[in-house]
């Protein structure tokens, strides 16, 4: 049995000009031709026809098509693989959306309807937490933020307002009241983030790139640097029971400095480790050599310095503490460079 192309159409529900452009670029040709020169469709090409559609419904290029069925090994079960970590992606996004919009509804329900800049940040801020944080991330840091009491609300406010007071004035992260309210910062981020060093660091990242919580939280870059050079001199504290005096004079020249380096390749180690990198590949290698090299510049250079402050960071945990490193990406980071040349520097 043969369909004309008309019939064809009608029963697909595509148009005689579309299959006409099939047969053009060699995607779909006709088993027969009429007498008259029309075309004619038998099972095969219906069939054909069929696998073009739900190819063309999983999102693929006519051109990505024609390369799958005309190859025989197929390559089909990848796509299909692909379309559903696309459709998991889109789930988890709108599943997100899902909880954005009931905190919305519950706080229509308990207040006055926010003016349109509120929209727009909330808006803004849902955006940005798709970008950096998972699923998983986004449940945790609710969970955890539903569990903070009124006044730890109350102190985060504060503690944004001294902030502000503070980079205003000029007054040196050096300053004790300056560490004071970095620890309390820190600490406070942390237990939001139930502890979780890395989650810390996505939240580093996305509060430190998106201006839309700048504006949100009162506290922009200036802020964020403000902190991490603050809680760069708190360590520089707790690294002096290990260090003589000579010692802590070098650190006070070299260790700050360092600090605004840390954070991203902290991050970008994260990441090749929970992507399940191989610690002696070429971008593990990179990411080791720059790590080594930063490590040892907060040292001054000094070789036997440096391995104080190693040891000092393996065994005490209060350095640890709000850096970004925790056993996992210390173990992972510390085989990368054990790969480059025997030693491990952090």
């Amino acid at each position: 049995m043969f369909l004309k192309i008309g019939e064809l159409a009608r029963r697909t529900g595509l148009t005689v000009r579309a299959l006409r452009h099939y047969d053009d670029i060699d995607l779909l040709k006709p088993s027969e031709r009429s007498s008259g020169g029309y075309r004619l469709y038998g099972g095969k090409d219906v069939a054909r026809l069929y696998r073009i559609q739900a190819l063309r419904r999983l999102g693929l290029s006519l051109a990505e098509i024609h390369g799958l069925l005309d190859n025989a090994a197929g390559g089909i079960s990848e796509v299909v693989a692909q379309q559903v970590a696309q459709l998991n992606r889109e789930i988890e996004q709108a599943s997100m959306l899902r909880t954005h919009l009931l905190t919305v509804q519950s706080q229509l329900q308990a207040s006055e309807e926010p003016d349109i800049d509120d929209w727009l940040l909330a808006l803004e801020s849902m955006d940005a937490g798709s970008k950096y944080l998972s699923d998983d991330d986004q449940r945790t840091l609710k969970t955890q933020r539903e569990g903070f009491a009124n006044a730890v609300v109350q102190e985060r406010t504060e503690l944004s307002a001294l902030l502000q007071r503070l980079v205003a004035a000029g007054v040196s992260p050096e300053d004790p009241q300056a560490q004071t309210l970095a620890q309390r910062w820190i600490e406070l981020l942390l237990e939001e983030a139930g502890g979780d060093e890395g989650l810390l660091m996505k939240l580093y990242a996305m509060h430190w790139n998106e201006p839309s919580l700048h504006a949100m939280t009162g506290v922009d870059r200036t802020g964020i640097r403000y902190i991490s050079h603050a809680m760069a001199f708190v360590r520089l504290q707790l690294y002096a029971p290990y260090c003589s005096a000579e010692d802590m004079a070098t650190l006070r020249r070299h260790y700050v400095a360092q600090t605004d380096a840390w954070p991203p390749l902290i991050a970008e180690v994260r990441q090749q480790m929970l992507a399940g990198t191989a610690s002696k590949g070429a971008a593990m290698r990179a990411l080791a050599l720059r790590w080594q090299a930063l490590s040892l510049a907060k040292a001054g250079g000094d070789i036997a310095l440096h391995a104080k402050l190693q040891s000092a960071f393996h065994h005490d945990a209060t350095l640890r503490a709000g850096s970004g490193i925790d056993e996992a990406l210390a173990a992972y980071v510390g085989q990368a460079i054990a790969d480059l040349d025997g030693a491990s520097i952090f």
